[in-house]
């Protein structure tokens, strides 16, 4: 066997423990199912241009609505885009599933380490002059856990503050294939709103 026959085996064999090397250590390729299956806050900033604010929970009212404090001034933040069934702390019975809603975001914002809201491209505030915004329990956005579980709605779409309009459609759409939470009985959400006729 001539040198440069040599040379060739020997580099031709270092170039295949190059690539065995590679193929043991090197990071795999992004594995499709361990992607994120939720809304990131990073994205919600991306898409709305808009920085998050870190707040203090201090109570919920509701599936859809809290107390927060910012800047050490208590306010109201009713959840984009998302609607409960209501407490009616004036009228009589909390309606059907209105006390799971808000445990489950009571539950989700007091155990957060970091509670932030970020608002869309729209007005700020409703007419209630309450903040209007998409509020996260550190990773986790309240709006798309709520419609995950079959705790809301999408309802009350206004134009620049509907950024994530079908994405939350799309949630919805799953858990109304499961039947869950309010899903679970046909007719209880109508045009005109929640309907606890229908289930009681």
């Amino acid at each position: 066997m001539q040198m440069k026959d040599v040379k060739s085996l020997i580099s031709g064999g270092v170039i295949l423990i190059g690539i065995i090397l590679y193929m043991i250590f090197a990071d795999p390729p992004p594995d499709k199912d361990a992607l994120p299956d939720h809304i990131t806050i990073e994205q919600v900033e991306e898409a709305t241009g808009k920085a998050r604010v870190e707040v203090k929970f201090i109570q919920a009212y509701d599936g859809d609505t809290a107390q927060v404090e910012v800047d050490g001034q208590k306010q109201k933040v009713r959840f984009l885009m998302v609607d409960t069934p209501e407490m009616n702390y004036q009228k009589g019975e909390p309606m059907p599933f209105a006390e799971e809603g808000k445990y489950f975001t009571k539950k989700l914002l007091m155990e957060a380490r970091h509670v932030y809201i970020v608002f869309d491209e729209g007005k700020e505030k409703d007419h209630y002059d309450r903040l209007l915004a998409y509020i996260f329990a550190d990773d986790q956005l309240v709006q798309e856990a709520l419609l995950k579980e079959g705790l809301a709605a999408v309802r009350f779409i206004n134009p620049d503050n509907d950024t994530f309009e079908q994405q939350f459609k799309d949630v919805e759409a799953q858990a109304k294939a499961q039947q869950k939470g309010i899903w679970k009985h046909e007719n209880y959400l109508q045009k005109d709103g929640f309907h606890p006729e229908v289930i009681e």
